[in-house]
This record gives structure tokens, C-alpha cells and sequence, in this order.
């Protein structure tokens, strides 16, 4: 049997990578080994600028260290997993157990076409309590239908001997057994490795945002899964919420660019000030005059110094201008979310 690196045909990896550390840890311990290794990421596209920055430093990241890799968005794909996880949410809306088994799945699904032999993981055994604990590991394994060939290089000396191990595709001697949440080892192997620029390690996915999450969660309440969409999880991440009732949702832009990130929602009424000097608007589910009111009113209250009355501008099922007093404090604090 040849050695590690020593091979009739080259050897291909597909490492699941991320914009932090340990995914491109682990991808570069297995490129060292002479291993053809390319990345793939998955993009959820609930904030579009957002996903735009994290491509472009993790293409810069990633390029510094010559792996290529490919960007996937999956939202709609995942979108069923979201509204009914089986193996349920976390603190936020997080799947977390159902996303990583999706996406090692999906993985799974591209490794053929790619020529890989197996797939990396940056993950570490006990970093995150929901995802990465050893029991969870094996059950992905097996569920996946990739038992053996998903190796995790941080942490493989903790872990039993991957196909890729046993079949000396890569010496396992030059793997690690980090465990924990404690990120001094990693920064270490960074350091010995000559990586610089990657990201500090964050709080979790937007899923786990409390604000976030708390509003998801409303929509689902109030409006069910089936009307749960990629355009509304987008929504999500944008201004003020607030739920005067649970038919009507309004959303309040709270600067320039908010503004124009609301712009381009379809299906929504609009209100605005009629000297544009304010935010826009977007209200969903106005049925009568009463309710066209209730969200100029919103918008007035958003709309600069406080005065007696405003006119507001609207457009939806119909357009027309409202003239509206600015709705009190107490009120819209309890319509908040």
C-alpha cells in the first residue's frame, strides 16, 4: 500500500470551509500532506451585502493559501429544514444538528462529480454543546451515509481512524486532538502555519441572534410555516419590527441604506414622508383605511421632530396621502419585536 502522499492517482479532499479558523486549519493539514484539496461553502442568503463581504475576504483568505474554493447558496433548499427541523432548534431558530447533516449530505452528493475521495470538517469534538459533541459526530457519520470518509483533522486523534487514515491516504501522525472551546491551540498551529487575516471567532450564524431569532419566531406564530420565505428571512434582518396586530406586520428603515434595502421588497405597502425626509415604510396585511392609518402613523413617529400632524405618502393596493398624528412611544414599544 503506498504511503501518504505517495500515490498512484492523485488524491482529491472536498473540505466544507468557513470564514473562520478551523475549516481552513483543517483544510490545510490534509493540503500539506500532498493532498488535492478543494473547498466549497455554503451560502444562506438572508443578508445579500453581508454574503458578498464574507465571499470576497474568504476568496482572499483561501487564495493566500492556494485552495480553491467553490460558494453555494443553498436558502431555498433549506428552507423545509428550517420550518420543521427533526432534530429541533437551538437557542435561536438554529437547527444546528439538521443544517451540518444537510450540508455534509449535500457534499456528499458532490464529491463524485469532483473526483474526491473523501471530506474534511473543520470541527472540533466539544466546541459547540448542540453540534459537536462525539455522540452527535458519529450520528451524522452514520446518518449521512459517509460513515468513515468525513475526517475532522482537528480533532481526529480523539476520534476512531477514518478510511482515509486506515487506507494511508493521509498519516494520521500529522493529525490533531484538539478538543474544547478554548482557541489557543488553533491560534498556535495559525501562527506555526503563517495564516494571517482570518476571522475572530463570532457568536454563532444569524440563527442564533436573539433579535433575529425573536422575530421569526412571530412571523411563524402568527403567520405559519407556509408563508415562511427566503424574501422574508431576508426581511428579517432590516429595521425596526413591529406587529400592531396579527394581521398587520410593519417594517421601519432606521437609516439611508435600510431604506433602500426595503425599496426593492415587492408585495409590501410603502409609506414615506411627503418631503422624503424620514424612512421608508413597509406594511404587510392593511385591509381597511383604519389600517393604512395605523402605519402612517408608525411612519410618522419615525419622521423627525415630532409635530402635530404629518403627510404621509402611500402606495399599495392603492396610493394616496394620509395626514396623521405621530402614534405615542408606550404603544409602539409594545408593538415592538
Amino acid at each position: 500500500m503506498a504511503g501518504p502522499g505517495k500515490h498512484n492517482h492523485p488524491v482529491i479532499a472536498l473540505a466544507l470551509v468557513s470564514s473562520g479558523l478551523d475549516s481552513l486549519l483543517a483544510a490545510r493539514l490534509i493540503k500539506d500532506q500532498d493532498v488535492e484539496v478543494q473547498g466549497v461553502t455554503y451560502l444562506f442568503s438572508f443578508d445579500i451585502q453581508a454574503d458578498r463581504e464574507r465571499q470576497e475576504k474568504m476568496r482572499a483568505l483561501f487564495d493566500s493559501q492556494s485552495i480553491p474554493v467553490r460558494f453555494i447558496d443553498i436558502s431555498e433548499a433549506f428552507l423545509p429544514v428550517l420550518k420543521d427541523p427533526p432534530h429541533g432548534y437551538g437557542s435561536g431558530v438554529n437547527p444546528c444538528i439538521d443544517c451540518h447533516l444537510f450540508m455534509i449530505r449535500h457534499a456528499g452528493t458532490l464529491m463524485e462529480s469532483m473526483g474526491a475521495r473523501f471530506l474534511i470538517t473543520g470541527e472540533v469534538v466539544g466546541q459547540r454543546p448542540m453540534s459537536q459533541t462525539k455522540p452527535v459526530l458519529f450520528h451524522i457519520d452514520k446518518a449521512s451515509g459517509l460513515r468513515g470518509l468525513i475526517l475532522r483533522p482537528l480533532s481526529a486523534l480523539r476520534l476512531p481512524p477514518t478510511i482515509p487514515e486506515t487506507e494511508g491516504w493521509v498519516d494520521r501522525e500529522k493529525l490533531r486532538g484538539i478538543a474544547g472551546r478554548s482557541r489557543k491551540e488553533q491560534i498556535r498551529l495559525a501562527r506555526q502555519m503563517g495564516i494571517h487575516g482570518y476571522s475572530t471567532p463570532a457568536g454563532g450564524c444569524i440563527l442564533t441572534d436573539p433579535e433575529y431569532a425573536g422575530r421569526v419566531k412571530m412571523f411563524l406564530r402568527i403567520r405559519g410555516k407556509e408563508q415562511l420565505t427566503v424574501p422574508v428571512l431576508r426581511l428579517m434582518r432590516v429595521g425596526r419590527h413591529l406587529w400592531p396586530h396579527e394581521r398587520i406586520h410593519v417594517v421601519v428603515g432606521r437609516h439611508e441604506e435600510e431604506n433602500r434595502i426595503l425599496e426593492s421588497f415587492e408585495g409590501y405597502w410603502k409609506f414615506h414622508p411627503e418631503d422624503h425626509k424620514g424612512p421608508l415604510v413597509l406594511a404587510d396585511g392593511l385591509l381597511s383605511d383604519e389600517d393604512i392609518d395605523c402605519a402612517a402613523s408608525i411612519t410618522a413617529r419615525y419622521s423627525g421632530p415630532r409635530r402635530d400632524e404629518r403627510r404621509i405618502v402611500f402606495e399599495g393596493a392603492r396610493r394616496g396621502v394620509r395626514v396623521v398624528r405621530p402614534l405615542d412611544e408606550e404603544t409602539l414599544e409594545a408593538w415592538r419585536v
